[in-house]
């Protein structure tokens, strides 16, 4: 078995001659873990209940779940053929529809992060990137959206006046399709198959695997793993959505119960009378420091002198994760306020913590912010800061998300300065979807002020902002990724 990091430097070697090159992913357990159309029939059994067109097809998806099929053999064609013909009539709007709602309830989450460290790798190398899976575009498309990839090859079915016909548009990309449809990849890029790469998990990709300069099988098949090592293949095996180790799942329960119990200390100390700010604060360095370490994070900061220089300020963050809060409050630790969206308050585990620590709930649905802005205001006009994430959401990749213009507003009508705090890699840690912690050491950069003098224009001074932010991030995605050694 290859290790990724040793594998990931082969990636930045040139074809001869500087030649173009394809790097071709699977999606199946070889991007995601498990099956794609597992949760694509999920939705729709789900869904068929109350949408009387949906009904056959609902009946069909649901023997799918009930045995579980996978994509192999002859089987993978009786199973396409079977599922297209019970779509017959349904609008294409509506598996659009249920393809984006699969991948936020349930592909998100089984994204393995080394494979999105792999599509990195071949982006920086300047390889063109291209899924070719024998899954449906309504199952392709939300997962390429997400990586960046604008090519996708995939099976068709047929439409006719927005509706499903219940025909397959042949050939399928299966087996020998698969290399069909790369052939054609190539050529539109002036490539040699023997210049490209191709990711896969099954022996029935075996024709494209062969085919290609650089065959790569990921997560193999027993059936693949023989060809593969009597061909010295490289084999790469993931494990960020495999089964949980024990110290996963033991560091995320005892993070669980230091959440339930820094809310229970909070509580004694109203109760015995502590003051409230002395309440929050040790509360806060308790969240932080306890926290941070049960869950096994080692953080590392440059640009530290910029966390207690200017109090209070206004500090702003880039949303990687649900660990975001454990980060922030090891490096703020006191006499700060957090803003957060007002469903947080409901949420039974941390709900009451969040309350406890006078957690600005923000409606984003209410357009009427002005209560809001006064809250605020009276927050900062107390000597304590607030912490806010301009983005309002985070990204699969962590990637940065448009940047909302309040954090700046509220910056130059207070007069306090507005401190960046860059994090690089929480998301490690715990990415979006994730339910179990994994030890990790998080990078942290917190930039200079940006005083409230300067912003003579909020939107010119949250696009600069944003720019830096994506510049850095992109700057820190480059080094993590193991470059050649040079002779």
């Amino acid at each position: 078995m290859t290790s990724l990091e040793h594998y990931l430097r082969s990636i930045d070697q040139p074809p001869a001659g500087g030649a173009p090159a394809v790097a071709f992913f699977d999606l199946d357990r070889t991007l995601i873990a498990g099956y794609s159309i597992l949760a694509i029939a999920a939705e729709t059994a789900r869904r068929a209940a109350r949408e009387g067109e949906l009904r056959k097809a609902g009946r069909v998806f649901r023997d799918l779940l009930r045995h579980r099929v996978e994509n192999s053999g002859s089987n993978y064609h009786r199973v396409v053929r079977r599922v297209t013909k019970a779509l017959q009539g349904v609008p294409e709007a509506v598996l659009q529809e249920i393809g984006e709602e699969a991948y936020r309830k349930r592909i998100e989450k089984t994204l393995y992060s080394e494979a999105i460290t792999l599509v990195e790798a071949h982006r920086a190398a300047g390889h063109k990137l291209v899924i070719v899976s024998a899954a449906s575009r309504y199952q392709v498309e939300p997962v390429a959206k997400v990586l960046g990839i604008e090519e996708i090859c995939c099976t068709h079915l047929e439409v006719q006046d927005g509706r499903f016909t219940g025909r397959l548009v042949a050939p399928l990309c299966y087996g020998e399709g698969k290399t069909l449809a790369a052939r054609r990849v190539a050529r539109r890029h002036r490539a040699k198959l023997e210049n490209c790469w191709f990711y896969s998990d099954s022996s029935a990709d075996l024709p494209l695997l062969k085919a290609v300069g650089h065959p790569v099988a990921v997560n193999a098949s027993d059936k693949l793993g023989v060809h593969a090592r009597a061909r010295q293949w490289p084999q790469l095996q993931f494990h960020t959505r495999g089964l949980p180790s024990v110290e996963s799942v033991t560091r995320t329960l005892m993070a669980g119960q230091a959440l339930l119990a820094t809310s229970a200390i909070g509580l004694l100390g109203r109760r015995l009378g502590v003051g409230e700010t002395r309440n929050i604060n040790r509360m806060t360095q308790l969240l932080g420091d306890a926290g941070a370490g049960i869950a096994g994070l080692e953080i590392e900061i440059e640009g530290r002198e910029h966390l207690s220089r200017h109090r209070p300020a206004i500090f702003v963050f880039n949303h990687q994760s649900l660990l975001d809060a454990l980060v922030l409050a090891h490096l703020l630790r006191k006499d700060v306020v957090a803003f957060c969206k007002k469903e947080m308050a409901s949420n039974p585990l941390v709900g009451p913590l969040l309350r406890q620590l006078d957690t600005v709930f923000v409606d984003r649905e209410e357009k009427d912010q002005s209560a809001l802005l006064q809250q605020a205001l009276a927050v900062l006009a107390s000597g304590r800061s607030l912490v806010i994430a301009p983005e309002g959401t985070r990204s699969v990749l962590g990637e940065i998300q448009p940047f909302k213009h309040g954090a700046f507003y509220l910056a130059r009508k207070a007069g306090v300065p507005l401190v960046p705090i860059v994090l690089h890699n929480v998301k490690d840690a715990l990415p979006k979807g994730a339910l179990l912690l994994r030890p990790a050491t998080i990078r942290v950069t917190v930039l200079p002020p940006v005083q409230p003098e300067t912003i003579r224009s909020v939107r010119g001074a949250c696009s600069a902002l944003e720019d830096k932010y994506i510049e850095l991030l992109g700057r820190s995605r480059q080094a993590a990724l193991p470059h050649r050694a040079i002779a």
